[in-house]
C-alpha cells in the first residue's frame, strides 16, 4: 500500500509539472509529428511492392530505430530541462537540446539502437502470433483512415494486449535508464545497470506507476476511440455515424496531443522516482561518511520540481 500511495504522489506530481512547466511536451509532440509522417507514408505511400522482403524487413527496423532514438533524444531534452531547474537554474530549450545533442547523444545510442531492436522484434512475433493475413492491397489515404492508423485502430485481442504491456514495460526502463545518461553522465552500461537496480530497488513504485499512466492513457484515448468506432463500419457493415472530414482531422490532432501526453507522463514518473532515488542516495552518503545508518527511502521527503527546492546542487 506504502508503494501504491508513493506512486499516486508521484504521478500528481507529474501532472502538476505539466501544468506549470508545459514546455516540457513540446520536444516529445515534435517526435509524434515526425512518428505520424512517417507511419503514414510507409502504410500508404511507399512502394513496397518494389522491394525484396528482407530489404523491406531492413526498412521497417530503421523505422523502429528512427523512433526509438528520437524518442530518446527528446526524453533527454525534458531531463536536461529536469535538471536546469534543480540546479536553479531557468529552464531552456534551446540550452537543454544543445546539451543533449552535445553531450547526452553518443551515450543514448546505444540504448535507442538496444530498444529498436527489441520493440522490432515483439512486433515482429505480435504480427505472427497474431494470424491475421494481409490481402496486399493498400487502403485509401484519408483523414479518417489516418486517424485509425495512428490510434492503431484494430479488433480487440488478447495476444494484442498482452504485447503492448511488453512494450510499455519495455519503454518504461528506457525511461528509466536515461536520467543516469543525462543526470549522472554515465556511459550506456553503467546505465543500464543504474537503471535496472533503481527498478529492482522500488519495483513497488514503478508498478504503481505503470498501472497509473496505463488507465491515465486509456483514459484518454477513449474519445478517438469512440469516434472512430462509430464512424468505421466492421466487417463490411456502414458506419453507425457519417462524420464530417473536418473532424478527423480534430482526431487526428487529439491523437497527437494524446499519445504525447502518455509519453510526458511514463517518463515524468519514472525520471522523478530516479531524482528520489538520487536524494536518498546522498542522505546515506552522508550518514556513511558520520557513522550513521541509511536512512529509510520513505523517510526521504518526495523531491518535487514545483518547490523551488534545487535537489541536485
Amino acid at each position: 500500500m506504502n508503494s501504491i500511495f508513493s506512486g499516486w504522489r508521484l504521478f500528481l506530481s507529474t501532472l502538476k509539472i505539466l501544468n506549470r512547466y508545459p514546455v516540457f511536451l513540446v520536444p516529445i509532440m515534435a517526435v509524434w509529428v515526425l512518428y505520424a509522417a512517417i507511419t503514414l507514408y510507409l502504410k500508404y505511400f511507399f512502394p513496397w511492392d518494389l522491394f525484396a522482403p528482407a530489404a523491406a524487413t531492413g526498412i521497417m527496423f530503421l523505422a523502429f530505430f528512427v523512433f526509438s532514438l528520437s524518442i530518446v533524444l527528446s526524453c533527454c531534452v525534458v531531463l536536461e530541462l529536469v535538471q536546469q531547474i534543480e540546479t536553479g537554474r531557468p529552464p531552456s530549450l534551446a540550452a537543454a537540446a544543445g546539451e543533449t545533442l552535445g553531450r547526452d547523444l553518443a551515450k543514448a545510442l546505444p540504448l535507442a539502437l538496444l530498444w529498436a531492436v527489441i520493440w522490432f522484434a515483439l512486433s515482429v512475433i505480435e504480427a505472427l502470433l497474431s494470424g491475421k493475413k494481409r490481402d496486399g492491397g493498400k487502403d485509401d489515404f484519408n483523414t479518417q483512415n489516418a486517424a485509425g492508423t495512428l490510434l492503431n485502430q484494430g479488433d480487440f485481442s488478447w495476444t494484442g494486449l498482452s504485447f503492448n504491456l511488453i512494450k510499455k514495460g519495455v519503454r518504461m526502463l528506457v525511461f528509466l535508464i536515461l536520467p543516469a545518461i543525462a543526470w549522472e553522465d554515465a556511459g550506456f552500461f553503467a546505465a543500464m545497470k543504474k537503471g535496472i537496480s533503481v527498478l529492482r530497488s522500488h519495483f513497488g513504485k514503478f508498478a504503481a506507476g505503470y498501472a497509473l499512466t496505463g488507465a491515465a492513457a486509456t483514459i484518454v484515448f477513449l474519445p478517438p476511440g469512440i469516434i472512430l468506432t462509430l464512424g468505421t463500419g466492421r466487417h463490411g457493415s456502414p458506419p453507425t455515424i457519417e462524420f464530417p472530414a473536418y473532424v478527423w482531422t480534430y482526431v487526428i490532432i487529439y491523437i497527437g496531443l494524446a499519445w504525447s501526453f502518455c509519453m510526458y507522463i511514463e517518463q515524468m514518473f519514472v525520471a522523478s522516482l530516479y531524482l528520489w532515488h538520487m536524494k536518498w542516495e546522498k542522505r546515506a552518503r552522508e550518514a556513511a561518511r558520520q557513522g550513521q545508518l541509511p536512512p529509510r527511502f520513505e523517510d526521504i521527503p518526495q523531491p518535487v520540481l514545483l518547490d523551488n527546492i534545487p535537489d541536485m546542487l
